[in-house]
């Protein structure tokens, strides 16, 4: 065994100090779990305890060392400044965690709990309010995988959604998000769900807003929602010229380049468009461009929110597809079927095959990877197609890297490999820190568009 470099910074928060006449040594530290368990025999006794918690008519003794250890909350307010050398330190739980108090309490001395799907959300509460981290993290994570999971969708909005956008938990907001996007269509147009949909706070519906993942009939159709969440009979203050720090958040989540131009002329003749013309001009502005311009230049100038598409389940001459961390594993050799309508009349389907190819594999060591490849096939075609056709990967929020190029598919020639400039290596997507990768995701968009003179 080597002795450390003495000149290696200290690794050890609040290192004892040596002496000069002692010599180098190595950093050896005992088995966490069985610390913890000793720690365990502490919990609600009061030998050499030092403080009571008074919570209701329940006294629990304990140690301050213990709780500022755990709890920057609890060193702050057993510091002198607040309660100096009190024994008895009352303090005040909301009803639906009181009960689950002592499994929390006893947390912060052997680093365990029990969850289920009755006390995960009260002993989230506390763990939030007291700001343990260590138990949020391991109550957020029990969550998002064997509770939300089997919750009722309502239930996810009232309960799960709501907390978690009030005291903002990322990753359990997208896995709300994730259940509720699926069913985003039933939510804003079923009758069901219109009074679930008023209610919704501005966090909830900006969380919405924001995401790609939102299976909906078209664009316009979340403009129509937000009008009507908007005109909410019980939310005046949503309304009217004070609400424009409202309308500055909420509007430019609206996807108004994904709108067709009369979607767009709709909402420009909109009383709200009107009343707010600062906030939605150089947006529908905007929109009028990403319509006029060849996809090879909207590459360039469309990289934000505005440009990544929803689940759209209109026919339209675009798609978006995700590929999972479980498909990943298993190669890159995918197909996405795509259709589209033929500009022509009499009105008639284009199909499309969008394939992502490589012979590599995720499991290969060798210096010499395969690049990624990808293909557009032009299917049962009868009339030649000239397109031009945009792939691009995302992220949550912008474009991440494009490919654009044109090609004339027909009978003989129904098959074109897209160009991609800078290749990407499948050990690119393969490393789970690839900036190709959106949690561990790969998104895909694709947007194709006739030539020679036919309109979209």
């Amino acid at each position: 065994m080597t002795s450390p470099d003495p000149s290696t910074p200290d690794r050890v928060i609040n290192r004892l100090p040596l002496r000069e006449d002692e010599p180098c040594g190595i950093d050896c530290f005992g088995e966490d779990r069985e610390t913890l368990n000793d720690l365990a025999k502490y919990y609600n006794n009061a030998h050499l305890s030092d403080v009571n918690l008074v919570l209701g008519d329940q006294t629990f003794p304990s140690h301050r060392l213990i709780l500022a250890k755990s709890s920057e909350v609890f060193d702050r307010m057993l510091s002198q400044r607040w309660n100096g050398e009190e024994k008895d330190i009352t303090i005040v739980e909301e009803p639906s965690t009181v009960r689950y108090f002592p499994a929390f309490l006893r947390f912060l001395y052997c680093n365990h709990v029990v969850l289920h799907h009755e006390n995960v959300l009260p002993i989230l509460i506390l763990a939030d309010k007291y700001n343990v981290s260590s138990l949020k993290k391991v109550c957020v994570e029990f969550a998002i995988s064997s509770v939300i999971p089997l919750t009722d969708l309502r239930d996810i909005f009232h309960t799960w959604f709501s907390y978690s956008t009030k005291v903002f938990h990322k990753k359990l907001i997208r896995a709300c998000v994730d259940v509720i996007a699926p069913k985003m269509h039933e939510i804003i147009s079923s009758p069901e769900w219109e009074k679930t949909w008023e209610s919704l706070d501005r966090d909830q519906l900006i969380e919405l807003l924001k995401s790609n993942s939102l299976n909906v009939k078209n664009e316009f159709s979340v403009w129509e929602s937000l009008l009507r969440w908007l005109s909410s009979p019980s939310h005046s203050e949503r309304r009217g010229p004070t609400a424009a720090p409202l309308l500055s958040q909420l509007i430019p989540l609206i996807r108004f380049s994904m709108l067709s131009p009369l979607g767009i002329s709709t909402v420009e003749d909109s009383a709200l468009a009107r009343t707010h013309g600062k906030i939605v001009d150089p947006l529908i502005g905007r929109a009028y461009k990403a319509h006029a311009l060849s996809l090879t230049a909207k590459a360039k100038d469309f990289t934000d929110l505005s440009s990544l598409l929803r689940d759209y389940s209109d026919l339209r001459w675009d798609r978006r597809f995700v590929l999972r961390r479980e498909q990943l594993e298993k190669g890159l050799d995918h197909e996405f079927k795509i259709t589209t309508r033929a500009p022509t009349l009499p009105m008639h389907l284009w199909q499309w095959t969008l394939r992502l190819s490589t012979q590599g594999s995720f499991a290969s060591s060798s210096p010499t990877e395969d690049s990624l490849r990808i293909f557009l096939n032009a299917e049962s075609v009868d009339h030649p197609r000239h397109v031009e056709f945009l792939v691009s990967f995302v992220d949550d929020r912008k474009v991440i890297r494009s490919v654009v190029g044109r090609n004339q598919f027909t009978k003989s020639r129904y098959s074109g490999e897209l160009e991609m400039g800078e290749k990407i290596s499948i050990r690119e997507l393969a490393t789970s820190s690839s900036k190709l990768l959106n949690h561990g995701e790969l998104h895909i968009q694709i947007t194709i568009r006739p030539l020679n003179g036919y309109e979209v």
